[in-house]
């Protein structure tokens, strides 16, 4: 809880009472290639996660897997308009690796944000974040060719560098795979 506290300091500070407000979230373990949300499913919490990676992923019409966005430890998870409408979700939350979460359902926030102002406050943040992650990914797509999505990457999360396989980099790029190959050899050679 300690790790937590500190990131939701980063993101607004809180004092004890506003922490106090907060229960214990459930501690779960994803074991990898575990999904801990399935697309048709609706997103019922919102998850720290304390300990390994995950990706966020739909399947197409085609049937292809397409990453759409990767988050490690000291990160929250949620498929944000799931978890505001609950509607289903179209997408999958995996585990890239054994992962642990902490849980905190829809109802459990609604209540700090129903009881604190503070609260109020770390969530509108966060939403201003998340609309910020999927604006952001949306413009690679509309402004960037392929090789200024890869640089773009390699200079704002060059950590995914080591930690995805080609296939996900591709996938999340908008790419196949062996047109990274010759991308990576392009720009790795200029």
């Amino acid at each position: 809880m300690e790790r937590l506290k500190a990131v939701i300091n980063e993101i607004s500070p809180m004092s004890p009472e506003d922490f106090d407000l907060l229960k214990p979230g459930i501690k779960v373990s994803v074991k990898k290639k575990s999904n801990l949300l399935e697309q048709g499913d609706v997103c019922k919490n919102i998850c720290f996660v304390t300990k390994g990676f995950f990706r966020m992923f739909y399947v197409d019409l085609e049937g292809n897997e397409i990453n759409n966005r990767f988050t490690g430890a000291d990160n929250f998870i949620v498929d944000f308009q799931s978890f505001l409408t609950q509607m289903p979700s179209r997408y999958y939350w995996q585990a890239m690796q054994d992962s642990e979460v902490l849980i905190f359902s829809y109802k459990e926030v609604q209540r700090l944000y129903a009881r604190s102002p503070a609260w109020e406050k770390f969530g509108r943040l966060v939403a201003e974040r998340v609309y910020l992650q999927l604006n952001e990914r949306v413009e690679m797509f509309q402004f960037m060719s392929p090789q200024q999505r890869y640089e773009h990457l390699l200079s704002t999360r060059p950590e995914l560098f080591n930690q995805i396989s080609q296939f996900h980099m591709s996938s999340y790029l908008g790419v196949k795979p062996e047109s990274l190959s010759r991308l990576r050899k392009r720009i790795h050679y200029k």
